[in-house]
């Protein structure tokens, strides 16, 4: 956020309990307490549903390689065996990623651990019914603990009920859809959460450099499964990243070639053809133009169509109008684009025209959240030039 729209998520933050606590004081009663309630138990609740999820993964025999409560800025992390824990600033969601370790009732299992989240607070739940009897959880408020429970009780039915609702968001699914998706999940996905670990291998290793080891992994891979179109992307992307510019550019128009009728994988390669020049250090701009044009005739609006033009502008000498097309593409930037790219050719945009607050500020920003060797080596070299 900008210095801003910090202050006024604070102000907004304030004024927002400074009401909740008038209205439960101005005539005070115990069931007044009930949001202030419901407001302390979510924190407990959304460990206890990233628990069940965790809980049920090992139980069903798949390693769990991280826990995450909250979003924004990382608190506190540390290693739980092979699970990595991370608390971060704002705990109101969060997630936990599992690895199956075999194929065999892969999709069952993944729907079972996608249920287990809901599941765990609805058995809370369950088990206050049973102990305290509905009447007390659900009856007229006679006491402070009589409210603790009915809101306890009422931010089980509010968390688990819209976790459950099937929707997805950011690239991610919600638990009710990846209950109801688990069933019909495609023998592509299952290769690549078999492959999970790996392919975070694979990435982890493009982040700190060692594009040859990346390359490695990704080349022994491909041998087993070679049909696999995601496990072929990311083969592409280790070329590229490894300089074999031009073993690259063949294996994409290879795929391109027998793409065949599927405008979701002819976009994707087209995409992943321009990005390999668009980062190339000679880069073939009239193969780049003719790959954006088409992947914008068959995606008009797509998102990530309007980034790779404005980064083109930048490098090729409209680094002021490319700079506002990027600004645009990032505020409406909902996770389809990494925001680390963004922001590399936004400083290399800000210093293109001379604009050195703002560049200074873009790349203090790319600093602060960028993973990748590559975008660094790729904005030192553009900012160094003239």
């Amino acid at each position: 956020m900008s210095r801003t729209e910090a202050q006024l998520s604070i102000v907004g933050g304030l004024a927002f309990t400074i009401m909740i606590l008038l209205a439960i004081f101005e005539e005070f009663s115990y069931g007044r307490l009930s949001v202030l309630f419901i407001l302390l138990f979510w924190v407990p609740l959304l460990v206890l549903h990233e628990a069940g999820h965790a809980i049920a993964a090992r139980l069903l025999g798949w390693r769990v390689r991280e826990i995450v409560i909250g979003f924004g800025r990382e608190l506190w992390r540390w290693q739980l065996g092979e699970t990595r824990v991370v608390i971060k600033l704002a705990p109101i969601e969060g997630y936990v990623l599992p690895a199956p370790t075999s194929a065999q009732h892969m999709r069952l299992k993944s729907a079972l651990i996608y249920a287990a989240g809901p599941g765990a607070e609805l058995l809370l739940l369950a088990a206050m019914l049973l102990v305290l009897g509905k009447d007390y959880v659900f009856g007229s408020a006679g006491s402070v603990e009589q409210v603790a429970a009915y809101s306890l009780a009422i931010a089980i039915l509010l968390g688990a009920g819209f976790n459950l609702l099937p929707f997805s968001t950011g690239g991610a699914v919600s638990d009710g859809l990846g209950i109801l998706s688990s069933p019909f999940m495609s023998e592509e996905t299952i290769q690549l959460r078999l492959l999970a670990v790996e392919l975070r291998e694979i990435t982890r290793l493009l982040e700190s450099g060692s594009n040859a080891r990346a390359l490695d992994v990704a080349q022994k891979l491909l041998r087993d499964f070679p049909d696999n179109r995601a496990l072929q992307a990311i083969y592409a992307s280790t070329l590229a990243a490894d300089r074999q510019l031009e073993t690259a550019r063949e294996f994409v128009r290879r795929q391109l070639a027998t793409a065949g009728d599927e405008p979701g994988t002819t976009l994707a390669w087209l995409q992943r053809q321009a990005r390999i020049e668009l980062e190339a250090e000679e880069p073939a701009w009239l193969v780049f133009d003719l790959a954006l044009q088409k992947a914008t005739a068959l995606a008009p609006g797509n998102l990530e169509n309007r980034a790779l033009k404005a980064m083109s502008m930048v490098l090729r000498g409209s680094a002021a109008e490319g700079g506002e097309q990027l600004a645009e593409t990032w505020r409406s930037n909902h996770g389809e684009i990494d925001d680390a790219e963004l922001l590399a050719y936004l400083a290399i945009a800000a210093h293109r025209v001379g604009d050195r607050n703002a560049s200074g500020r873009f790349r203090s920003v790319f600093d602060s959240v960028n993973k990748s060797a590559r975008l660094r080596a790729l904005v030192s070299r553009h900012m160094s030039s003239a």
